[in-house]
């Protein structure tokens, strides 16, 4: 046999010998996965990458929205409505302590630790007016290049209205504080150094989200007190087992100037007086909730333009809109305590077997039949029509005590508009300044 090639490998090398080379290979492919992760983690700290960078801009989102729901909670609270002035108050030596923020001069502030070394702060501020400018043509709005401003803060650029304010005046509303502008800036900061306030050193931001919405007063005063509130007297019909019951207030109460309603045999109309011709008569939505039907769809629990979507039951102290008409039926009936306001028609159909407190608002037509029980206020722009079915009754009862309460659990601020992002600080705007 042949000698074997210089340098050649034996085939049958050792079992230990293999093995050794094994474990060399393993060895080498650990150490290169290692120094490529150690690689890839030195990158993202270079960059200052970490996961919850990722999610930061959601996150500071929350924190404002936060700011957003403390506001309309401080608003609610205050025992002298409407308000007039935000002015969040800090008092821990008073009995009880007072802490209604971190920073009164501010406005409404709170911070927290989300996770340790993270922390979160919103900020809802006082507000602040738009500089004052000299119009220069009358036309009342300012004019860049046109109208001089007094540029208080000297920053170059006339400023506008920002910060939490009441911007009632500018929304139609008569009196102050029915409607607020609400602004909240949710910040989140590394905290490596606890002893420093947050923006301090170390203690840097790395993510902010300006959100804003609007609070608005929902006012419930119906045009009479009466069980059943008619533009027209004469568009009142009431049938057989027909019940409107007035209780302490009127029966019907209609506008003034317009004829009688018509109470068929077999109804029953009842109140102090049945019926009564109500001077100065209103059923226009401002009058009677304060809002016009942008604004209250804003409000709204539930805003729909199709009724067949709406819930079984509307819920307890529910503000409902229907934009066009609703029927209501066996399959579908009124139930719940609240406000339902429906822009068109409006029918209780036969057998729906309704029961329903509260106010119900109807723009045009109002048709309502047995068996059903509603009590509180029946409000109609046009014809209305009560009867049973059969030896069922449709019974309608003026209550004002659930008035009152409906105005106590619902008369609060309310939000009017979805939360929206503040690209920058002030509110969103026209080229010349309109809101």
């Amino acid at each position: 046999m042949p000698a074997p090639l210089t340098g050649s490998t034996p085939r049958g090398r050792p079992a230990a010998e293999r093995g050794y080379a094994l474990l060399i290979a393993v060895f080498s492919v650990l150490m290169l996965a290692g120094i490529i992760a150690s690689s890839s983690e030195s990158s993202r700290a270079g960059q200052g990458i970490t996961e919850y960078d990722i999610v930061a801009p959601a996150r500071a989102r929350e924190v404002a929205l936060a700011g957003v729901a403390e506001s309309l909670s401080w608003f609610r609270r205050q025992t002298v409505q409407p308000v007039t002035a935000f002015a969040p108050r800090l008092d821990l030596e008073a009995n009880p302590p007072v802490n209604e923020t971190a920073d009164p001069d501010l406005g409404l502030t709170r911070e927290y630790e989300i996770t340790p070394g993270i922390w979160a702060r919103y900020e809802v501020r006082l507000g602040s007016p738009a500089e004052a400018f000299t119009d220069t043509n009358g036309n009342g709005i300012y004019e860049d290049g046109i109208d001089e401003f007094l540029d208080t803060n000297e920053n170059g650029r006339r400023d506008r209205a920002h910060g939490t304010r009441d911007v009632s005046s500018a929304r139609g509303q008569v009196g102050a504080g029915s409607v607020w502008m609400i602004e909240s800036r949710g910040s989140l900061y590394r905290r490596p150094r606890a002893a420093q306030p947050l923006g301090e050193g170390p203690n840097t931001r790395f993510a902010t989200y300006a959100a804003a919405t609007e609070l608005r007063r929902m006012t419930i005063t119906p045009p009479a007190a009466a069980a059943i509130c008619a533009q027209n007297g004469y568009r009142v019909t009431i049938g057989s087992r027909g019940r409107v019951r007035g209780s302490s207030g009127a029966g019907i109460g209609y506008r003034e100037g317009t004829a009688s309603p018509v109470l068929q045999s077999g109804s029953q109309v009842t109140g102090a007086p049945s019926t009564a011709s109500i001077p100065g008569f209103d059923f226009s939505l401002g009058k009677v909730f304060g809002n016009n039907l942008t604004a209250l769809r804003g409000m709204a629990d539930v805003a729909v333009t199709d009724h067949t979507i709406l819930p079984a039951d509307l819920g307890e102290y529910t503000l409902t809109v229907i934009e066009g008409d609703a029927v209501f039926d066996s399959a579908r009936p009124l139930r719940g305590t609240g406000v339902v306001i429906v822009t068109g028609d409006c029918t209780l159909s036969s057998g729906s077997a309704s029961f329903f407190n509260g106010v119900l608002w109807v723009g045009d037509d109002l048709v309502i039949e047995g068996p059903c029980y509603l009590r509180g206020v029946c409000i109609a722009g046009d014809r209305i029509e009560v009867r049973g079915t059969g030896g069922d009754h449709a019974e309608l009862e003026y209550d004002g005590a659930i008035v009152d309460e409906l105005m106590t659990r619902m008369g609060s601020y309310r939000p009017s508009k979805a939360t929206y992002k503040l690209d920058g600080d002030p509110a969103p705007s026209l080229s010349e300044g309109t809101p």
